[in-house]
């Protein structure tokens, strides 16, 4: 009797391992929903649809961006952390969401690091720092200049957690105080700067880019510690200011819920690869204002442990208030 009960477990043992490798050589077999915390037509979508796009075309299967906008991406974070993980569900995000949103929030109904698998980052979006295109100021110079006449009522705006650091930071080392204004929208900021509602706005340069070309706002200053190659005639903020914000630029990636099988994130990190390497996806990216950046599995999770720090770091300099 026991001998057939320890072959009725083996042969149940095995009729998984078989069952689970068989769905991940079908994988995706159903349509995978890819979640995204910001809203439709920011950057962060703009390169969602992209992926999401590429993705079905290559694997054959359908990828579709959900967009669940709200607390700073955490909607769309949580809804991956906390879904089955057979591969359906995944997370396009950037260590800015993830990081980031560690140190500004008191709490969070979930754990970046235990729950949510870094799959492959493939771009990276530095924040810039805009104005109206009409504006008389033409430098971070001018811009700090400005600040300092208002005394404080100067006003800027943010929608993302990475836009408040890269403001905050700018602010603290300027020397200069102003007026803070929340958004959930970074379209709804940049529109407010091009009105004159606000000052000034940090947007993430793959919507802000084609915001520029149409004259809508002037690009002053790009938020990373090196000027992007796409955008060589701006200057960094720490070029103009000296606030060093490298470690807290956005790049951007795949994630999974933690479990989700190895065989299935192999085949998305091997896919994701292969489209950003690809010649269409290379001038998108450029054409963004992105740079293409590619990170296996534990790269990835290291630019995480990076940003953690970083972020840590840029709440204590910047003097950001926990959310």
């Amino acid at each position: 009797m026991k001998r057939l009960i320890q072959l009725a477990g083996a042969l149940a043992l095995g009729l998984s391992m078989g069952a689970a490798t068989g769905a991940a050589a079908d994988y995706p077999d159903r349509t995978v929903r890819i979640q995204l915390g910001f809203a439709a037509g920011g950057g962060a979508d703009i390169l969602a649809r992209w992926y999401a796009e590429q993705l079905s075309k290559l694997s054959g299967g359908t990828f579709i961006v959900e967009n669940k906008v709200g607390a700073s991406g955490n909607l769309a974070l949580e809804a991956t952390a906390k879904a089955k993980p057979d591969g359906s569900t995944l997370l396009l995000a950037s260590t800015v969401t993830t990081a980031g949103n560690v140190a500004i929030f008191k709490s969070l109904p979930f754990d970046v690091v235990k729950d949510l698998v870094p799959i492959v980052g493939f771009a990276e979006t530095p924040f810039v720092l805009a104005v109206a295109g009409d504006s008389p100021l033409n430098s971070v110079a001018d811009l700090t200049t400005f600040i300092k006449s208002k005394n404080g009522k100067a006003t800027y705006g943010s929608a993302t957690t990475s836009a408040l650091a890269s403001s905050a930071l700018y602010l603290n080392a300027a020397g200069v105080e102003a007026t803070y204004v929340g958004y959930k929208a970074t379209a709804t900021a940049i529109q407010d700067v091009t009105g004159k509602q606000i000052d000034f706005a940090f947007a993430d340069v793959v919507y802000a880019v084609g915001q520029a070309k149409q004259g809508r706002i002037k690009l002053l200053a790009i938020a990373s510690d090196e000027r992007s190659p796409s955008l060589p005639d701006i200057p960094t903020l720490k070029e103009t200011t000296g606030a060093r914000t490298g470690d807290i630029v956005a790049h951007w990636g795949i994630w999974a819920p933690a479990g989700t099988p190895r065989d299935i994130t192999d085949k998305l990190e091997k896919w994701a690869t292969q489209i950003t390497q690809g010649p269409e996806t290379q001038k998108f990216l450029v054409d963004q204002g992105a740079t293409a950046k590619i990170a296996g599995g534990a790269d990835y999770k290291q630019r995480l442990n990076v940003g953690l720090k970083a972020w840590a770091d840029a709440v204590k300099i910047g003097k950001i208030e926990l959310q």
